[in-house]
């Protein structure tokens, strides 16, 4: 096994193209965190009853990883739009459920605000998850690993705790400041496993005290 990764790095199953028997592998390289995809057909939370959800769970276990997150990357357009906004707003709250039922602490969300932000607000209280916002800047944005520019976006999250001013980098997301309690560095999966295995191997090489 290569050398495991932090806890805190986020592995997405988009990395073995959400095969769950292939998860093994991604444990095998070196991470210890996964998160689900809430928009995966047939997995889809409203899909899941308490023994699918239960079944999921130990499947995810089994593989040597634990389920720290649940994602549901729709457009944010789709919590404003009248033809889209009930179902997004309800496809936000079954992705907490399902969080819930996997034991993640976090559920990562597309921005939103208005009446779907205070709903969905009110049920991650509720139900004691954390959301982190895709895609925002706040203290509750989430860090991405995403792209060839990960030393760049690692540099942005370094200065957090060394400079006032670098809170307003894009990726920097007072994470640094926030490192003690694991805040969590989402890793894509969107271009296999390999890459994603290449990307948290460069950010994780430039934030030993953060990520270690």
């Amino acid at each position: 096994m290569h050398q495991a990764f932090s806890a805190g790095f986020v592995i997405e199953e988009s990395a073995v193209g959400g095969v769950l028997s292939r998860l093994g592998v991604v444990a095998e390289t070196g991470f210890r965190s996964l998160a689900i995809d809430a928009t995966v057909a047939g997995r889809r939370p409203r899909e899941l009853d308490v023994g699918a959800r239960s079944d999921l769970r130990r499947k995810v276990l089994q593989q040597g990883l634990q389920t720290v997150a649940v994602t549901l990357r729709i457009p944010s357009e789709h919590f404003v739009h009248d033809a889209t906004a009930d179902r997004a707003c309800a496809a936000a709250v079954q992705a907490i459920g399902l969080a819930e039922s996997m034991g993640a602490p976090w559920v990562a969300l597309p921005t939103m605000d208005g009446e779907a932000a205070s709903v969905v607000e009110q049920e991650a209280e509720r139900r004691g998850r954390q959301v982190l916002t895709i895609g925002g800047t706040g203290h509750a944005a989430l860090v991405e690993v995403t792209g060839s520019d990960v030393p760049e976006r690692a540099m942005a999250f370094r200065l957090v705790a060394e400079s006032s001013n670098a809170v307003q980098l894009p990726f920097a997301v007072f994470a640094g400041l926030r490192a003690e309690h694991g805040f969590p560095i989402f890793v894509s999966g969107e271009h296999g496993l390999e890459e994603a295995t290449c990307l948290a191997r460069d950010f994780a090489s430039l934030l030993p005290e953060c990520v270690g």
